[in-house]
């Protein structure tokens, strides 16, 4: 048995959310600052998925406009999971993630929570929710 990161990619903050080994259930693992340098992210990303024991699949959130389309964003998550295919052995695996960081934004801040706080925790919440719809949709 092994665990699966999630991975949710912005340009400010990565939130990262890692399963347990049964892969029932999704935790936020961390939210990583980015850096200037692309690489410099990436090589910071691989350094943190790296550390999970028993890694055995990456899950990035591939936020595609509504229509299905490609987003600016979505082209920048496809050079993503291409460097990091470079350094990881294991699988990484692109999920479709419309509105994840909206949706976890909205109960937020439906449930009081203050925006220096959201601002904290919404992106590791954003992982934590592509990781889960995921594991979710296996049989």
């Amino acid at each position: 048995m092994g665990r699966i990161v999630g991975i949710d990619w912005g340009r400010a903050r990565i939130g990262v959310a890692v399963s347990d080994e049964s892969k029932f259930l999704a935790s936020p693992l961390k939210t990583l600052n980015t850096t200037p340098k692309f690489l410099d992210t990436i090589k910071l990303l691989a350094e943190e998925i790296e550390s999970v024991e028993k890694l055995e699949a990456v899950v990035i959130g591939l936020p595609l406009k509504m229509s299905g389309e490609e987003s600016p964003m979505s082209v920048e998550v496809r050079a993503v999971k291409a460097e990091l295919e470079k350094t990881l052995s294991a699988p990484i695996i692109l999920w479709d993630e419309r509105l994840t960081t909206a949706g976890v934004e909205r109960t937020l801040r439906d449930a009081g929570i203050k925006r220096k706080k959201r601002a904290q925790i919404v992106d590791t919440l954003a992982a934590c929710t592509i990781l889960q719809s995921y594991l979710d949709s296996r049989p």
